[in-house]
């Protein structure tokens, strides 16, 4: 299969699996050490919410891989000359995959210790009755190496976002404008995590389509190699 074909179904995959991360997850009050909140913390739920989460990072760098495969294949850019001919924003896409595949390792450390530290922590607190237990996920969350890296990795995808849509621009995508949904939901992927349900979701939403977005646009330089 080529990148024309695959690279376009690996954007919209990943967009659609991370849209399924804040759709499916438990939402409980987290403010205080409730039975509801370690139920929530050990569902099944929780588990698979955070692995599409972590499978919605981890595509993004192989699709950026078929991108950059596309733009240096592309033919000249079909825009009046606005574009910079063939294989243009080929070393933006490239750094892209590099900063987009170191970030979502980082990040996705992190999300392991949220679906199995997480989970194991409130299992115990339901088993023993002891939701004095639960004051132990703050400290996992928090321990200076997780948190460290997460942040780390949750930056890079911001700068992997915003070379994207360098890259698109400048190899005259058609829009020109197609990777700017994508960089904004990468820019704003750690400030939301600070949000509630309402505002992930809308997030989840805005990553998605900028990854349809970006998808329709690679198709389409695709075409025209």
């Amino acid at each position: 299969m080529t990148a024309a074909r695959w690279t376009p179904a690996a954007f919209v995959t990943a967009g659609l699996v991370f849209l399924l991360f804040p759709l499916l997850r438990p939402w409980p009050d987290e403010t205080a050490a409730t039975t509801e909140l370690a139920t929530a913390f050990a569902s099944d739920r929780w588990v698979v919410a955070h692995l599409f989460g972590i499978l919605g990072l981890g595509l993004l760098a192989p699709a950026l891989l078929g991108l950059r495969t596309i733009l240096a294949q592309a033919g000249p850019a079909d825009d009046g000359g606005a574009g910079t001919g063939p294989g243009a924003g080929v070393g933006t896409a490239t750094w892209a995959l590099v900063t987009a595949w170191v970030g979502a390792g980082c990040a996705a450390l992190y999300f392991g210790a949220e679906i199995f530290g997480i989970r194991t922590i409130a299992e115990a607190a339901l088993r023993d009755d002891d939701l004095g237990l639960l004051a132990d996920v703050e400290v996992l969350r928090m321990q200076p190496w997780a948190v460290t890296l997460f942040a780390a990795g949750l930056l890079l995808l911001a700068v992997a976002g915003v070379l994207v849509a360098v890259a698109l621009w400048r190899s005259g995508a058609r829009p020109r404008w197609a990777g700017v949904p994508l960089a904004a939901g990468l820019v704003l992927l750690l400030p939301q995590f600070f949000g509630g349900p309402e505002l992930r979701i809308t997030h989840g939403v805005l990553v998605a389509a900028g990854c349809v977005l970006v998808a329709v646009a690679a198709r389409s330089r695709a075409g025209r190699g």
